[in-house]
């Protein structure tokens, strides 16, 4: 028998549970119907749902059909406890969504008709407590199809022209069938219920037992058996104890089987059980489709996913308020704080956060119901009475523009460096990871690493430090050292790089607004419209009912926070008002909210937003707004050919290289014989006069060395960028010409390297042009690393100066004693110098030494 999990949900007072209990009678599934004032439902099992009569846990109850069996999960219908309500929704098959005839379509309604449909779940509808004064049935379906979906079909009056012409507007084949026969075939309608495209409605009220029977009818012909997977797995839907203390992972198998004894990540099952409300029956098996208990895994998280199941499951519902827990004096707050972490397992809507210099706690909650539930559960589990502060904003910070974030991580003998190109996305998006670096560039497991270290840790943004949220990063660019690389090091450069993107980026600071409903009377609209405007809401008058006038819009929570307080006040309680979340979206007073705050992105030690540097054998910090003047890898974000704020990837050149290296002895053999050759003044090079260093305080000048990665040059020079689009080796023959001119114009001994990348076959090459040697490295060869070696082996004996922006393609990197100077420093010291040229010229004999 196939088991299908169905998820109920409805506003507060719509009648959830006691549908529940209805349908659990109708089945024969339990012998007498609870209610909630009685306190005798069947799933209010705990006793503080009882005492406040809502629901605050999900749990399972079993209805029996005649061919499959309902997993009925109950969640819950309060705000505060949406969290747990969306976390049900990612284990649920289809869902029952309850609407209350009297109140009609409510702003949790609409939260959670967004959530069922972001998720794909068909959807049944049950329009509860009919008995009551109200809108006519007619109404109420134009309000549900104006409201939720044009899609809703009434399946109360089946086999009637108007329900089969509502059934063909669900697709282009429904309608053929409907034009051709009249009619519609049973297995189309489960179809077309199970891909979301109708969506069935019945009416009843569930505390007299009136359409339940029906409605029961319906989800029995119209429920469609979910989709399995063939191998075992099996998704974590929460953590609990029973009374025993025993620790319970609930788990809903996806696919093949699940026994006693079997093993999980390592963990043997002690036992398998199913539950029906508090009471659970002890099974040795359960297939795919069963939700069970199970004993034996100590590791377990809510949302854990095992075997083959490896769909994520992500909660868009988060806490928006922080409270700061008050424990009485003498309490040990570590013992607190782990004993908080153990309840977080099992209420993941709760997030502790410990400050470790302050000693304070604090938690993230939806709203002041949750607190209360919060501290009891503290004071029964732990003994201890806490109360918690006024709660707080939680803010989240995104960005407005793309930026690519560098960061490097090189103190002596580690090394990595990282680039991010980060995104801003469209409100609720979230963060989104992925890497677009080839293998050849970085190694695969590197990249997993950076990934991982993404996902790992709550990044905090450099407005007032709170979450980002809402922007794509993607890792374009990574190095590793062969030897001295280790995972930690991709750690710290991952964060850099993160921190070091948002100080360049337009931040945008976010707070958490609702959805809200306000019903007041007719002479009170203009009070309340006057308030919402005073809060930075928006406003709609949307309709008068009963000489309530109704208002809808959305509100910051920081200004609408304790409204409905108010507005029982002046409305002499009659008014009401009830809200939904929203999301996150620009706060309405940045600027107040900063000075408040006073976060310091810089002095931030916890998140650095500098990167790390080796030189002379020890770490150097760089600030992050110099980081491209050191960094060892080009940057691949660049401004539109069209001179607009447009980006685009560069294409880094050679595009076909594969990563290869010349070897130290090749190096020191070029190096050799270009500082002989020099010297000796050959045929080929202009006669000079060797310059006599000029030696100041004791100190000898060292023979200076100039080293340019020619392709990187070319690239970064718009000039000869342009002719390479046209002829790649004519930019080359272009450069060697500037590259001479300045060589003769500072006096020095020149290295100008390209890489052989287009001839196969190709060996090393070198020749002198004029005053310079130009080198042609093998077939999809690098000299970056050889060199590398050199220069740190040779920095203090020549003055070694790179010219070099490209970290991944480059000739050498800045190693000990080098100094390296960016392809934009270059160009603009050579077209500096070239215009002032006779001002600049040097006597003869004469060299000017930099320190």
């Amino acid at each position: 028998m196939k088991k299908i999990v169905t998820g109920i949900l409805a506003h507060v007072d719509a009648g959830k549970t006691t549908l529940s209990e209805s349908l659990l009678y109708a089945s024969g599934a339990i012998r007498k119907a609870g209610r909630v004032d009685t306190g005798d439902a069947f799933l209010d099992y705990n006793r503080r749902e009882r005492d406040r009569g809502i629901t605050i846990y999900a749990k399972f109850a079993r209805i029996p059909l005649k061919d499959k069996e309902i997993i009925l999960a109950d969640t819950p219908g309060h705000v505060d406890f949406s969290g747990e309500m969306e976390r049900t929704l990612n284990i649920c098959d289809q869902a029952i969504l309850i609407i209350s005839a009297t109140d009609g379509i409510q702003s949790h309604t609409r939260t959670v008709w967004r959530l069922l449909r972001a998720h794909d779940i068909p959807t049944f509808i049950f329009v509860n407590k009919t008995d009551l004064p109200g809108p006519s049935r007619a109404e109420t379906i134009k309000a549900l199809k104006e409201g939720l979906s044009s899609e809703i079909v009434d399946f109360s009056e089946r086999d009637t022209d108007s329900f089969y012409e509502d059934i063909a507007t669900g697709s282009e084949e429904l309608l053929e069938l409907y034009m051709k026969d009249g009619s519609v075939p049973d297995e189309k309608k489960c179809g077309a219920v199970r891909d979301c495209r109708i969506f069935p409605l019945m009416f009843g009220s569930a505390l007299k037992q009136e359409g339940t029977e029906e409605f029961l009818e319906v989800l029995e012909k119209y429920s469609v058996n979910p989709a399995t997977l063939s191998d075992f797995g099996a998704v974590c839907v929460k953590i609990d104890k029973d009374k025993g203390g025993n620790r319970l992972t609930h788990l809903k198998v996806t696919g093949g089987t699940l026994k006693v004894k079997d093993l999980i990540n390592g963990e043997k099952i002690n036992e398998i059980r199913l539950y029906s409300g508090e009471k659970y029956e002890s099974v040795k098996e359960v297939s795919a489709t069963e939700i069970c208990a199970v004993t034996g895994l100590k590791n377990s998280r809510q949302g854990d996913v095992y075997g083959s199941e490896t769909r994520a499951f992500e909660s868009v519902i988060e806490p928006v308020l922080v409270y700061a827990l008050e424990f009485p004096r003498g309490t040990d707050k570590q013992v607190m704080y782990r004993n908080l972490c153990e309840l977080m397992e099992e209420e993941p809507g709760l997030q502790v956060e410990y400050n470790e210099e302050t000693k304070d706690i604090f938690v993230h909650l939806m709203g002041e119901v949750q607190t209360e539930i919060i501290a009891g559960e503290i004071k029964d589990r732990f003994g201890v009475t806490v109360s918690f502060g006024t709660g707080k904003i939680l803010y989240k910070e995104t960005i407005e523009d793309t930026v690519e974030g560098v960061g490097h991580f090189e103190p002596l003998r580690h090394y990595a460096e990282v680039h991010l190109l980060m995104e801003p996305l469209p409100r609720g998006k979230g963060l989104q990871f992925e890497s677009e670096v080839s293998v050849n560039d970085l190694a695969l497991n590197w990249q997993r690493l950076v990934l991982t270290h993404l996902a790992e840790k709550v990044h905090r943004g450099v407005l007032t430090g709170s979450p980002i949220t809402d922007m794509k990063i993607t890792l374009v660019a990574g190095r590793a050292h062969l030897k001295h690389t280790e995972g930690g090091d991709f750690r710290q450069a991952t964060y850099r790089a993160v921190r070091q993107g948002l100080m360049q980026a337009e931040s945008v600071l976010l707070e958490p607004f609702y959805f809200y409903e306000l019903r007041v009377p007719e002479n009170a609209v203009g009070r309340a419209m006057t308030d919402i405007d005073r809060m930075s809401g928006t406003a709609t008058v949307t309709g008068v009912d009963n000489g309530l006038t109704e208002i809808t819009g959305r509100a910051p929570v920081s200004t609408l926070n304790g409204y409905g307080a108010e507005v029982a006040a002046y409305t002499k309680g009659l008014g009401s008002l009830s809200v939904s979340l929203a999301g996150y979206d620009k706060c309405h007073n940045t600027e107040e909210v900063l000075e408040r705050i006073g976060y310091d992105a810089a002095s931030d030690l916890r998140n650095p937003c500098d990167s790390v540097f080796c030189s002379h054998g020890s770490g150097v910090a760089v600030p992050w707004d110099e980081v491209f003047e050191y960094m060892h890898l080009p940057l691949t974000l660049g401004v539109n050919a069209s001179g607009d704020d447009t980006y685009e990837l560069l294409q880094a050149a050679p595009t076909e290289r594969s990563e290869a290296f010349l070897t130290v002895e090749e190096v020191d053999r070029i190096i050799d014989r270009a500082g002989n050759s020099n010297r000796k003044g050959e045929k080929h090079v202009r006669s000079r006069q060797d310059p006599k260093p000029v030696v100041y305080k004791g100190y000898t000048a060292k023979e200076k060395y100039l080293l340019i990665d020619g392709y990187n040059l070319v690239h970064a020079w718009d000039e000869l960028k342009d002719i390479s689009e046209r002829d790649i080796n004519a930019a080359a023959g272009r450069l060697m010409d500037l590259v001479s001119d300045y060589s003769g114009m500072m006096g020095l001994n020149t290295i100008l390297v390209f890489d052989a990348y287009k001839l196969k076959n190709h060996p090393t090459e070198e020749f002198l042009y004029h005053n310079i040697r130009v080198v042609y490295t093998k077939t999809a060869e690098t000299a970056d690393r050889g060199i590398e070696r050199y220069a740190h082996e040779n920095g203090r004996k020549f003055d070694i100066v790179v010219v070099t922006s490209d970290g991944a393609e480059q000739i050498i990197i800045r190693g000990g004693g080098c100094t390296l100077q960016s392809c934009r420093e270059f160009v603009k010291d050579y077209e500096t110098r070239k215009k002032n040229l006779p001002e600049t010229k040097l006597p003869e004999g004469v060299r000017i030494h930099r320190d």
